[in-house]
């Protein structure tokens, strides 16, 4: 039996206007009633998530910044939280000095890059000027992946305990659930670590490359649509 449904956010339950189309806004309180809970991910601050949360709460776990930080909405508290090692920040400043460099504390961008090295960081995005620039993070003990947006190759940084995964895993712990009691809904590079773990996954069609690796996971429907199926289907 489902007993909580996991979803990234951005690309899947919100749609190109970012805006989650009431119909599926439906469907998740109709869930939500039976005791079905909701975790989204995201690769962006918890904060952001929350907006969309005001008005009509529909959101029980957000699992943020690549799966560094997890935050219980009902309780507004953080159940795990995972910085980059200080010695890392160091190594991966010396290496992509040259780059444009963008630091995440736990809900803000850091903007005192004068002491950058002293501040915990749970995230860290590089701009690169190649794809091959990315080669210089397997020499450091991080985790990594690389996405495309509008035509920037940005290279996102965690610690090397952290991924999607990793972040919902300490919900499943925190509540008692096993994995085959979920259903994981991915899009973009950094849910791979959850199709690769949680066995009813699936992948909204205009998915990144990287998961379309995973063919037979991949839903008939664009985007949104096909989340509100599958939630349909439970």
């Amino acid at each position: 039996m489902v007993k909580m449904v996991v979803s990234s956010f951005y690309n899947t339950l919100i749609n190109e206007e970012e805006a989650i189309p009431t119909s599926t806004m439906l469907e998740i309180e109709r869930l939500r009633l039976k005791g079905i809970q909701l975790t989204v991910c995201t690769n962006r601050l918890y904060q952001d998530v929350l907006d969309y949360n005001k008005d009509f709460p529909f959101i029980d776990y957000i699992v943020s910044l690549n799966g560094s930080y997890v935050w219980d909405v009902g309780k507004k508290k953080c159940i795990f939280k995972n910085k980059i090692p200080k010695t890392s920040v160091k190594r991966i400043i010396t290496a992509f000095t040259d780059n444009n460099i963008i630091y995440y504390n736990y809900n803000s961008v850091v903007a005192n890059n004068q002491n950058i090295e002293t501040q915990d960081l749970y995230k860290i995005e590089i701009e690169l000027k190649n794809i091959q620039e990315q080669e210089k993070i397997k020499k450091i003990n991080v985790n990594s992946s690389v996405f495309i947006d509008k035509g920037r190759i940005i290279l996102e940084i965690t610690s090397p305990k952290s991924n999607m995964f990793i972040g919902v895993n300490q919900i499943l712990v925190k509540k008692g659930l096993k994995k085959e009691e979920l259903i994981v809904i991915g899009c973009n590079e950094s849910d791979e670590s959850l199709i690769q773990n949680i066995p009813e996954s699936y992948i909204v069609k205009n998915s990144c490359e990287l998961l379309k690796k995973y063919p037979n996971k991949i839903l008939d429907n664009h985007n949104t649509k096909g989340v509100e199926n599958i939630l349909k289907e439970l």
